[in-house]
This record gives structure tokens, C-alpha cells and sequence, in this order.
């Protein structure tokens, strides 16, 4: 029985041993890294992937996925795979619309250290400074950049503004993306807004239509401005370029008229004369047996006519029609 017990002890004393090597020996998977606390406090190097040797009791080692990426649900919940809106998600716009917003948050852990020991409910940091965020930078923004052409803005600046926030906080945690799930009026109001949207929808139709028109139109009617300016550009020009003749004409004549004013009165009469006779009709009326009145200008009915004066009338060279009148 001595030899027993005298075998038993350093047996249980070895078994133990073993017991406490195998307690102080930690795996630390790839995606990890493993912070090491001796008595409370953490060790400045960080365990990296494998095998490691912490004494038990003395030491404590945390360990945290570090190169995973973590998605955290804002304003909505994942049941049964499908996205349920929480029913206090809701925020105010900058034109005090109220919008329910649904984001997907994803992010990593960039310091184990503060991750672990310096919040104490990381995650819970995470979602109160990504709300923060939101509710500030959705008070600075209209709904219609909300819900249209403004998203990829406003969620950059809730990335922003949120990780200010958790760096100022010491939480050690970095925002990789958000994503915008949703962006809607909540249901109660939701018929009623649908309907300004339409409105804003057949405003804004309206407006490209009237741009269309207006592009359509301006420059064709500036097209036509610029051919009657060039049109009329051409007919001044001709006008002026026609009485800068005349006037040289007038002045050529002029000057001839003032060295020989009585050859010039004869040869005007005589190119008068070459120009109206051939479309006059001439009368030749004999003066014996007391004359006769001829009826030269046709009256109008209704009217007398104007008896002519008789006499001989000059020919001319251009043998004008000759009528003999008889008495």
C-alpha cells in the first residue's frame, strides 16, 4: 500500500502538470489574432496564426477574428433570411421629411487591443456612432437627394462622420463599406408621398420636354435671324452700291450739262421724246371743213370726258400707229 501511494502522487502531480500545459496551450486560427493579458494587463506584441504557450493562471489570451469582415444591420433586422424594418427606424430629413432607412454596415477590427478592453461592448459603440451619423447627416439633406441622385453622398458622409466618431472613442474598429437597403416613407404615409413623387415626376418631364423644344427651336430661329441679317446686309449693300452709281451718273451728267446747257436741254428732249413716243398713239387731223373734236382719253361710265384740243402733233422716227380722223 506504501508503494502504493508513494507511486500515486508523482502520478497525479505529473497528470496535472500535463493537464496544465494542455490548458496553457493555445491554437490561434489564420483569420485571427490573439491578445495575451498577464494578470489583467495586455501585452504590447499580439499572437499571431499557430501554436502558442500562455501559462495558465497567469496569463489569458483573447482571441478576435482580425482580417474578417463583420456586417451589422441598421434600422432592420435579418428573421427567417428575410429584412424586416424596426418599427423606431425612422429619421428626419433636411426639408423635415421622415424617411425609414435600412443600411448594411460591414466593418474589421484594426486594433485588438481597444477592440477588446478599451469600450467594453464594441458593437454596441459601432451601431450608436453609425446612427449618430446618420441622423446628422440626413438632418443637412433634402429627401429628394435621399431617395434620387444623392445616396453615394449621404452614405459617404455617414462613413465619414461615424468613423470620427470611433476613432474618437478608441474602439478600434474600421469601417469597410455601407450600403443603402432602403430609403422610404414609412407605410402610413406612403400613398400621399408616392403621389408628390409622380407630381415631381411629371414636373420634371414637362421641364426636359420644354428644354427639347427650346433646343430644338433657338437654333433654328437663329439660323433664320442670321440669313435675313445676311439677306439684308446684301440688299443694303446692292442699294447702296445702286445710288453711289446714280449719284456718279448725276454728277457725270452735271458736270457735261454746265459746259453746253443748251446741246444738253435739245438732247434731253429729243431722248424724252425717243422714250414716250412709241407708246403714244397719234392723231393726224386735217383742219379744213371747220375741224373736229376727237375723244382722246376714255372716261369712265358715268363720267363726261374732257373733249382734246385739235392741232398737229410732231412724228417720230419710231413710225407710231397713224390714225386719219374725218370729219
Amino acid at each position: 500500500m506504501r508503494l502504493g501511494a508513494r507511486h500515486l502522487i508523482p502520478a497525479l502531480v505529473m497528470l496535472a502538470f500535463a493537464g496544465w500545459c494542455v490548458a496553457s496551450t493555445y491554437a490561434v486560427r489564420p483569420s485571427e489574432l490573439a491578445v495575451v493579458l498577464r494578470f489583467g494587463a495586455p501585452l504590447p506584441g499580439l499572437l499571431r496564426p499557430g501554436l502558442h504557450f500562455c501559462p495558465a493562471g497567469v496569463e489569458r489570451v483573447l482571441r478576435v477574428a482580425a482580417t474578417r469582415t463583420f456586417t451589422m444591420p441598421i434600422g432592420f433586422e435579418v428573421q427567417e433570411g428575410k429584412e424586416v424594418p424596426l418599427e423606431n427606424a425612422l429619421w428626419l430629413t433636411g426639408d423635415t421629411n421622415v424617411l425609414s432607412v435600412r443600411v448594411a454596415l460591414q466593418y474589421q477590427v484594426s486594433d485588438p487591443v481597444r477592440y477588446l478592453l478599451q469600450t467594453g461592448d464594441a458593437a454596441g459603440v459601432l451601431r450608436r456612432a453609425t446612427e449618430t451619423a446618420i441622423t446628422e447627416s440626413l438632418a443637412r439633406t433634402p429627401v429628394d437627394d435621399v431617395l434620387t441622385t444623392g445616396r453615394a453622398a449621404v452614405l459617404e458622409k455617414v462613413r465619414r462622420m461615424a468613423q470620427g466618431h470611433l476613432d474618437s472613442y478608441g474602439a478600434g474598429i474600421q469601417i469597410v463599406s455601407l450600403a443603402l437597403r432602403a430609403a422610404e416613407p414609412p407605410s402610413a404615409v406612403m400613398a400621399a408621398f408616392q403621389d408628390v413623387q409622380d407630381a415631381r415626376s411629371d414636373r420634371e418631364k414637362l421641364i426636359n420636354q420644354a428644354r427639347g423644344y427650346a433646343n430644338e427651336t433657338v437654333p433654328r430661329a437663329r439660323g433664320e435671324a442670321q440669313t435675313l441679317t445676311a439677306g439684308a446686309a446684301a440688299e443694303r449693300n446692292r442699294r447702296v452700291q445702286s445710288a453711289e452709281g446714280d449719284s456718279a451718273r448725276f454728277a457725270a451728267v452735271r458736270t457735261e450739262a454746265s459746259r453746253a446747257p443748251d446741246l444738253f436741254r435739245h438732247r434731253v428732249y429729243l431722248e424724252t421724246l425717243d422714250r414716250l413716243l412709241p407708246r403714244m398713239r397719234i392723231y393726224v387731223v386735217d383742219p379744213g371743213e371747220g375741224g373736229t373734236r376727237l375723244r382722246l382719253v376714255q372716261s369712265a361710265p358715268g363720267r363726261r370726258a374732257s373733249p382734246a384740243a385739235s392741232g398737229g402733233v410732231p412724228t417720230s422716227s419710231a413710225a407710231p400707229t397713224v390714225e386719219r380722223a374725218r370729219p
